[in-house]
Order: structure tokens, then C-alpha cells, then sequence
């Protein structure tokens, strides 16, 4: 026997329990007996009484991404757009960056600020002189760039607006500095080598670790700018992971899809931890952002619109189609309800066109947050995995119903009724928000920000039991990546993948989930990570 844990809490009175684990797998589950199966070489852990429970799961963030905001200026603390300044000019004077260097900031909200606005080019010039400066909302839709910047990347009144993207112009069509949706893929972002990917991504890997996360489904492949899917996916077959990492492969077009299936790639493949998991599709923007797709115009702002669509539908029926017919399942973002019910037709058309194959794969849609009940209804009917994030709740809370209305908001980010009627995930979307599983369960648990707002609960008949939360984080991120007959239990046969939590969450109120941390991490029977 490799490893045994005992003395662990498998649930509400399931104390003193021992796991025995030999060669990856869960050989078996039971009490203080289990002890009689060691040997010379087997490590025996006394777990003390804490919880141990299955590896817990991230069904949805991005880890390149993450690594790489670890080394941009970080302007989520910025309540202003002067503060904004501050960060830079301080981030420039630490690192002692000559004039000219390209300077890439993350993480500023203008919902933070005190008069909700957007900086303008003038401000965005004055901000650190010299410098080109491209800085990305917290959100990654929308992006700002200084005159330096627009000038390094060739952008002026004549440059183009992509497909599903939009350069911001002034009443005489020059820009002011805003970038939407694809359009912030005009933007300089400096020279990136595949070295910097791999970097970005273990660091991750490493972090997610440490916060008890044992696998992770992440989108990378279309993500960093510079490299083409193929080299990230090569680097990713470099790099020796801590924790088990389902891709969720998002391409240009569903020819390069139809590529990737001729190179032999196919849903569940694996090398190490590294798994191949579903086509990523994104279908429309951020709500913080006003970009994301509704059916009726922002109530808080109706100049923008509906928001915007980030793909043709023919594109994205295309790519469905392409998936479905490989055996493949689809994950669409879809943040505003016009963009959900884009995302429901072109699965349904994809089988429709294949009406032999039905509800595997499993198809489904990542962040569903605006919902009609009509839409809850058909994502229920036709058996869509939800692929959520509880923690968006923490900023969102406080915004939803000013973009959409109270009216619509009543049937938004509905985690409780959906985790009833179809198959349900949690996640992140790190680096938009923290990874830290235990800040997830916490907001889906009470539907209240950090600092414990609304004192019920936004919509409290939508708080997630904490039976169903840890449900979405373990069981269910396995069932998003097909995985469901190999992790996400804590029973004999199941990969050995185990999450052992620093305080008894079960005896603990729901509020305690804010400060709970994980004491280890264990990955295919080894332990990746321990508390000091």
C-alpha cells in the first residue's frame, strides 16, 4: 500500500475514516481497520479529524492567463481613475522600465470607481508619459490604450472594427482608446515565446495546487497573444503538471477544429495530466462590461445596446456541428440571454442534424448567468450541462439588476434551480476571479459578497445547499470533462485525487467557507501540496 489517510471526516458523521490508496486509485474506504494494510513503504497520515473529501474541481478558468496577470501591473485595487495612474507610475518606478517599454496593466473596474466611467484618452495619456499603456478590465472584453499604444499597433481612425469586436470613436471617427470584445486583439501586448506559456501555466498549475484544487478545465489554446493553438497545445505537452488539467480547446474556426481531429486529438486524450475535454466556444461579452447579449436593451444604459455577439452564428453553428459530430461536446459562453439563446439553437441544430446522437456529448453552456425561465426550462428539456460561477456573485450581486432589471434579475445566476434539473459545475474564470475553491462554495452557499451583503442573501431561494455546492466542485467538474467514472468520489475504483480542508466545513456555519483553506492537496495518490 502506497498511502493511507485516517482519523479523516468523509461527511456529517462519517468521522474516523481511513483511505487506502495504492498506485493512483482508491483501493479502499473505511475505518481504523484499513491501518492493517500497511507496510514498510507505505506512508500512513493522520488527518487529525478534517474533512477529506474528493479533489476539488474548477470546471472553467483560464491558466496561462492567470500566470501571466501575476506579472502586469495589478489595477484591481484602483477606485478611480487617478488611482489607476498611481499603480502604473509606481509599477514603472519598481521595475525600473526605460521610456518607450510597452506597459500591460489588469483588473480595473469602472463600477468601482465613484462616478462609473471610463477613462478618457486624455486621462490615459497623462497617466504614465512615454509609456504605451494597454490596460484590460477585470472582465478581459474591453480594453484601454493610450496614444503611444494605438500608435505602436498601427491603430487610427482608419483601422477597421473586426468581426465582433468595436474600436470606441469620437464624433470625427478617431479612437478614444477603448477596445471591445475582438477588437482588443488589435492591441500590442509585446513578444511572447512559448517559454512565458509554459511558465505562466505551471505557475498556475502550482497555485491551484495550493489552494486544493486537483484538476482544473481551462481554456488556453486561442488565449495568448502570438501563439497559435498548435504551439500552446505543444507547450502544454512540455509541462509537468501538478494538478490534472482538462483543456477546453477553443479555435478561430471550425476548420482549425476540423484540423485538430485529423491530428488524432479526440475528446478524453490524454498524456500525464494533461486531458483534452470539449470545443470552447465564446458567443458574446461580460455584463460588467455591457457587452454580453440580451434581448432587450441595458436598463442602466440603453446606448449600448443590446450588447454584442463575438461570433457569427454560422460560426458557431459550424463549430457545434463540427464537435457534435465527433463525439465531441461544446461549452458556449454565454453571459446575456440573447446570447443563450443563440448557444440553445445551434445545439439543437447540431442534433437535429445527427439525430442518432442525442445527449452525449454532453453539450453546455459556461457562465449562463441571464436566464428567462423559459430558457431554464429548455436548458432542463434538453439536458445542457451549466457550467457556473457562484463567485461572480461577489461583484455581480451588486450590479445584475441595474443592467437588466429587477423584473429579469429574479430569474438570474439561478444556481439553486438548475443544479436541480440538469448537470451542474462550479468554476472561476481565474484570473477574473480567484480561484480559491472555498471563496466559490461560500458565495453559492450564501449569495453574498466578502463582506457578508445582502444580510438574507441576493435572491436567497437560489443559495446552493453546501451538500449541492461541493456536489458542483467535485462530482460535477468530473462530469463536465466526462471524468465522472474515474474522480469526483471518494470510493474504491476512483482515481485518488483528494482535497483534505483546513476546518470541519460541515460543523462550521456557511460564512466560515470565506476563511477555510486546504491542508493538502493529493493528485493520483501523491500529495502536490501541505500546509507549512
Amino acid at each position: 500500500m502506497d498511502l493511507i489517510l485516517h482519523n479523516a471526516k468523509l461527511g456529517p458523521g462519517a468521522e474516523n475514516a481511513a483511505v487506502a490508496i495504492q498506485d493512483g486509485v482508491i483501493l479502499g474506504v473505511g475505518g481504523p481497520e484499513l491501518l492493517s494494510l500497511a507496510g514498510e513503504r507505505t506512508t500512513v497520515l493522520d488527518l487529525e479529524g478534517r474533512p477529506l473529501l474528493p479533489g476539488l474541481c474548477d470546471s472553467h478558468l483560464h491558466l496561462a492567463e492567470t500566470g501571466r496577470q501575476m506579472e502586469v501591473a495589478d489595477l484591481s485595487p484602483a477606485r478611480s481613475v487617478e488611482e489607476m495612474g498611481t499603480i502604473l507610475r509606481e509599477f514603472i518606478r519598481e521595475r525600473e522600465l526605460p521610456p518607450g517599454r510597452l506597459v500591460l496593466g489588469w483588473g480595473w473596474n469602472q463600477d468601482h470607481f465613484s462616478d462609473r466611467r471610463f477613462p478618457t484618452l486624455a486621462e490615459l495619456d497623462s497617466m504614465a508619459p512615454g509609456h504605451p499603456l494597454v490596460l484590460t478590465r477585470v472582465c478581459q472584453h474591453i480594453a484601454l490604450a493610450n496614444s503611444a499604444a494605438m500608435a505602436l499597433g498601427g491603430i487610427d481612425g482608419d483601422t477597421p472594427d473586426p468581426v465582433g469586436g468595436e474600436i470606441v470613436r469620437d464624433e470625427a471617427k478617431k479612437p478614444v482608446g477603448i477596445f471591445l470584445e475582438n477588437a482588443v486583439t488589435l492591441l500590442p501586448q509585446g513578444t511572447i515565446t512559448a517559454e512565458d506559456a509554459k511558465r505562466w501555466i505551471l505557475e498556475a498549475a502550482n497555485k491551484a495546487a495550493s489552494l486544493g484544487l486537483t484538476m482544473v478545465h481551462s481554456d488556453d489554446l486561442c488565449n495568448i497573444p502570438g501563439l497559435s493553438w498548435k504551439e500552446v497545445l505543444e507547450a502544454y505537452l512540455q509541462i509537468d503538471l501538478p494538478v490534472r488539467v482538462v483543456e477546453q480547446c477553443l479555435f478561430p474556426t471550425a476548420a482549425d477544429l476540423e484540423e485538430f481531429f485529423r491530428m488524432g486529438f479526440y475528446p478524453g486524450w490524454r498524456e500525464g495530466n494533461f486531458i483534452i475535454g470539449p470545443v470552447k466556444i465564446v458567443s458574446d461579452g461580460s455584463l460588467g462590461a455591457r457587452t454580453a447579449l440580451l434581448s432587450r436593451p441595458y436598463r442602466d444604459d440603453p446606448s449600448a445596446g443590446t450588447g454584442m455577439a463575438s461570433i457569427s452564428q454560422e460560426e458557431l453553428e459550424a463549430q457545434v456541428l463540427a464537435a457534435h459530430r465527433h463525439g465531441m461536446g461544446a461549452v458556449i459562453h454565454a453571459i446575456g440571454d440573447g446570447a443563450l439563446d443563440l448557444a440553445l439553437d445551434a445545439i439543437q441544430k447540431a442534433r437535429e442534424a445527427y439525430p442518432d446522437i442525442r445527449e452525449r456529448p454532453l453539450h453546455g453552456i459556461v457562465h449562463c448567468q441571464i436566464t428567462r425561465p423559459d430558457q431554464i426550462e429548455r436548458i432542463e428539456k434538453m439536458k445542457i450541462q451549466v457550467l457556473a460561477q457562484p463567485v461572480f456573485l461577489e461583484y455581480d450581486l451588486h450590479m445584475a439588476d441595474l443592467r437588466v432589471g429587477e423584473e429579469l434579475g429574479r430569474s438570474c445566476y439561478a444556481w439553486n434551480t438548475l443544479s436541480r434539473g440538469t448537470a451542474f459545475s462550479a468554476g472561476s474564470d481565474s484570473p477574473i476571479e480567484s480561484m480559491d475553491p472555498f471563496g466559490n462554495l461560500y458565495c453559492g452557499v450564501t449569495r453574498k459578497d466578502y463582506n457578508g451583503f445582502p444580510e438574507k442573501g441576493w435572491h436567497p431561494e437560489e443559495c446552493l445547499s453546501l451538500d449541492r455546492a461541493l456536489d458542483a466542485a467535485t462530482l460535477g467538474g468530473a462530469r463536465a470533462g466526462g471524468l465522472e467514472d474515474y474522480c469526483g468520489r471518494v470510493a474504491p475504483g476512483y482515481w485518488a485525487d483528494l482535497t483534505v480542508a483546513g476546518r470541519d466545513l460541515f460543523a462550521l456555519p456557511p460564512e466560515s467557507l470565506l476563511e477555510t483553506k486546504a491542508a493538502m492537496t493529493i493528485v493520483g495518490g501523491k500529495i502536490v501540496w501541505k500546509e507549512a
